[in-house]
């Protein structure tokens, strides 16, 4: 049995068909146009969040590491606050600063060749001052005969972490390549 519709029916039918299809082209055009503003807000706000939590954990390892350099225990050898540094900021890679040596510059006022160097990108170097570390690489080298060479008059210890932050985004990055996440505890001694 055939049916059959009248022309009328029929002549309604296409002109919702045809604007079906005009709402659907004009939603993706708008999505095409909306979409890579969206992305990058999107991975713009992620990056931002990065940068807080790197900022975040490298304050936590400094500060933790900044205590134990000023516990007695601490007085002949950088051993315990570089692990408990690279135990802290577990999520960043951090290793010893070369520059943390016997006879090192205070973080908070830095001179000489024995200062806070800058880390490779998406890494993060460690600082201690007055270190008693007797060469490079620092965490092999980190027991000494002579205890930690604090002022008479200051008695405190100091821990830079510094973080070579790199944003996901290559249009971010392009702008700003150096972000460097410093912080220093600065702690006296017991």
């Amino acid at each position: 049995m055939i049916k059959r519709v009248s022309a009328w029916a029929r002549g309604l039918r296409t002109p919702l068909r045809a604007g079906a299809r005009g709402q659907r082209s004009q939603a993706l055009v708008e999505f095409a146009l909306v979409s890579p503003i969206f992305f990058l807000v999107m991975f713009t706000a992620i990056d931002i969040s990065r940068l807080l939590y790197a900022y975040t954990a490298i304050s936590s390892a400094a500060r933790d590491g900044a205590r134990t350099a000023s516990l007695s225990g601490s007085t002949y050898s950088d051993c315990q606050i570089i692990q408990e540094v690279e135990l802290v900021g577990q999520g960043f890679p951090v290793r010893m600063d070369p520059n943390s040596l016997v006879g090192n510059s205070d973080p908070n006022n830095p001179g000489g060749p024995l200062s806070p160097t800058i880390p490779p990108p998406n890494v993060g170097y460690a600082y201690i001052w007055p270190a008693v570390a007797t060469a490079d690489p620092p965490e092999n080298n980190c027991d000494s005969g002579v205890q930690r060479a604090i002022s008479p008059s200051v008695k405190h210890v100091a821990v830079e972490v510094q973080y070579h932050f790199m944003p996901l985004l290559p249009i971010v990055s392009g702008f700003a390549s150096n972000i460097i996440v410093k912080t220093v505890s600065v702690v006296t001694t017991e």
